[in-house]
């Protein structure tokens, strides 16, 4: 029997966390010279309208409306992809909508299959699609709009939950499947006893709950992979339940009890069997649907089908919290909301053209400091994401080099770097695999450790002048390991800076370059890198590359390379704009070359594209290597 969990229709998707700042600002009175006052900052919740066809803006804390967005028919679900864009599933149309949070206008929409109901827009990567009417699952790749695959699942999928490595796809036929991100591919199910209600991914965290008809909420460790089995953690009978059921990425679990007007709160950080004492329940609206918490405010959000209302929650230990109720439009039946916490990124605009063409080649050339001396340029190491290897090339490079040597890491490989010494290699669970330099066919690594996962674990990888490597981790915190290495290696140093360290680079000054992907930022550290960083605005940061006085940072986001001129302080902007298809990784040999590793918008085709000095805003790709690139994440030379 088809699982309904709201009045217009069957299971609804899941939520997502984002980041957005919508800025407002007074001009000082005719004549006056003033220093302008700080530009407020708005935390904005974003609400699914399904019964008026669009999604509408409110301030987080005053319930005020900021803007309305029509999309297609009957907005399902909302996901927000944590850097921009805010992604709508219009059940009626079988569409997607894209929408540009900088300006609440929907800049793209996108066909998939049969009644969408739920999806995720997977934080920097591809956007996963449930299509109830058609049994399948669509992957938009966010660079090109484009549906880049269509997996068809073996029951009714009605939610899909993201947790990194795979997808956790809820079904009407008592399943859970399991979909590998990597490859996109089923990869193994969950049966259960009775019928399925709703699934929570517990995204870095290795926990995965299934909440059934009978109103139980299975706990498993599903361990970084999330292939089925999955290992039973903990049961708790849940006293309303009903679903939906909404993942959270501080620590609660969600689940609305549909008949009875009850919002329940799990604390998910609780060691079984605790799971049932750390319940709360409040009463809300009528027909709750799925909800999102606030860690800004302390409170949890509830769309209310019922009553076209949203139900705040102002949490408190035992349930004894406060509900407030903001009124929406008759026939606005709320599906889903969404929170977008402010980002530093303001609205795009065009990029200036400079005065004179820059090129990298300075009239005199500073004196490069031994960190930031590009390696001779013997072996280029490609980190080849999804295709689970790294990759070594051998001098001299063209458009027709293929890899001489191909190590198999499995899982995706995010980070690769190189010194006289080791190959050292990072995957997506935050292993660090250490093997000798170069590498040859069959080589093994030497040690390998995994470091402490401040976010999602995996990111990329630098060696400095003294062979110290740093990495980053996607959370707070990047490491700095000392050799020798071995299998029982654990930082030496801690630097701590923002919330989703990723690329990294040091430049002629011994600066440490950092890019956190979340925030769309760089922070900029002085050597010994134990003083707060200085703070720019950067969009992408997916890869970043330092040559002699400038630096270059891969903005997938927008198709660039952005270019810097050191030294960089907080109000710098790019030089230039070198224009790449989709840039994620980069490196510069020691003639200055640019080299780019090119996605291609995740076609599993990606390339090396190399731009050749002098470089301008008007660079081309001298040549591109191709043979063997599926996803280049980090590039690295080595001798």
């Amino acid at each position: 029997m088809k699982r309904k969990f709201s009045i217009m229709r069957g299971v609804a998707p899941l939520i997502a966390l984002a980041s957005l700042a919508l800025l407002a600002a007074c001009g000082p009175p005719p004549g006056a010279s003033v220093t302008p006052a700080p530009v407020p900052v708005v935390y904005t919740l974003y609400v699914a309208e399904a019964g008026l066809n669009q999604v509408v803006a409110l301030n987080l804390k005053t319930g005020a409306a900021i803007a309305t967005i029509p999309v297609g028919k009957s907005p399902e679900k909302l996901s927000y992809d944590g850097v921009r864009y805010l992604w709508a599933a219009n059940s009626g149309s079988g569409t997607v909508s894209k929408i540009d949070t900088t300006t609440n206008t929907v800049v793209s929409t996108v066909t998939v299959g049969s009644r969408p109901v739920s999806l995720v827009a997977q934080y920097g990567r591809n956007v996963y699609v449930a299509n109830e009417g058609s049994n399948s699952i669509s992957v938009i790749y966010p660079q090109t709009n484009a549906v880049i695959t269509t997996v068809a699942t073996g029951g009714t999928p009605f939610q899909v939950a993201d947790s990194n490595s795979y997808i956790a796809i809820a079904e009407t036929n008592k399943t859970v499947e399991f979909l590998d991100a990597s490859n996109r591919g089923l990869n193994g199910k969950m049966t259960m006893a009775t019928a399925v209600q709703g699934v929570l991914a517990g995204g870095g965290s290795g926990q995965t709950a299934i909440l059934t008809a009978d109103g139980i909420l299975h706990t498993y460790h599903t361990g970084t992979s999330g292939a089925p089995p999955w290992t039973a953690y903990d049961t708790a009978n849940l006293p309303d339940a009903s679903g939906p059921v909404s993942d959270n990425a501080w620590g609660y679990w969600l689940v609305s009890g549909q008949t009875t007007g009850k919002l329940q709160i799990i604390d998910s950080t609780m060691s079984a069997p605790n799971t049932a004492s750390s319940l709360s329940t409040y009463t809300v609206g009528k027909a709750p649907e799925f909800a999102a918490y606030s860690l800004m405010t302390g409170s949890a959000y509830v769309p209310n089908a019922g009553s076209d209302s949203i139900s705040v929650v102002a949490l408190a230990l035992g349930g004894k919290g406060t509900v407030t109720t903001w009124q929406l439009p008759s026939g606005a039946m709320p599906n889903d909301v969404t929170i977008v916490v402010p980002s530093s990124t303001p609205a795009p605009s065009p990029t200036p053209a400079p005065t004179a063409t820059p090129t990298i080649a300075p009239t005199a050339a500073p004196t490069i400091a031994p960190t930031a001396t590009p390696m001779p340029a013997t072996h280029l190491y490609v980190a080849n994401g999804s295709g689970g290897n790294v990759l070594e090339y051998t001098a001299p490079f063209s458009s027709s080099s293929a890899p001489n040597v191909n190590v198999k890491i499995g899982g995706n490989v995010w980070g690769v770097a190189s010194d006289s010494k080791y190959v050292a290699v990072e995957d997506s669970t935050g292993y660090i695999y250490i093997f000798n330099a170069p590498l040859t066919s069959g080589s093994s690594p030497v040690a390998q450790f995994q470091q402490f996962q401040g976010g999602v674990g995996g990111a990329q990888l630098l060696f400095d002048s003294n062979g110290n490597l740093y990495t980053g981790t996607q959370g707070s915190m990047v490491f700095e390991y000392s050799p020798p290495f071995s299998n029982a290696s654990t930082p030496a140093k801690t630097i701590n800076g923002d919330n989703s360290s990723f690329s990294l680079a040091t430049d002629y000054l011994g600066n440490l370059y950092v890019g956190n992907l979340g925030v769309n930022q760089i922070d900029v550290f002085a050597s010994p890198y134990t003083s707060a960083p200085t703070s720019v605005t950067a969009p992408g940061t997916y890869g970043l590359a330092s040559y002699a006085t400038y630096l270059f940072d891969a903005d997938a986001m927008n198709g660039a390379v952005d270019v810097y001129s050191l030294p960089m302080n907080a109000s710098s902007t790019p030089a230039y704009t070198i224009a790449d298809t989709d840039p994620h990784a980069l490196a510069v040999d020691e003639t200055g070359t640019l080299y780019v590793g090119d996605q291609h918008g995740g076609s599993g085709t990606g390339s090396v594209d190399a731009y050749a000095q002098p470089l301008s805003a008007s660079s081309r790709a001298a040549y591109s290597i191709t043979s063997g690139l599926v996803e280049p994440v980090e590039l690295w030379f080595g001798p």
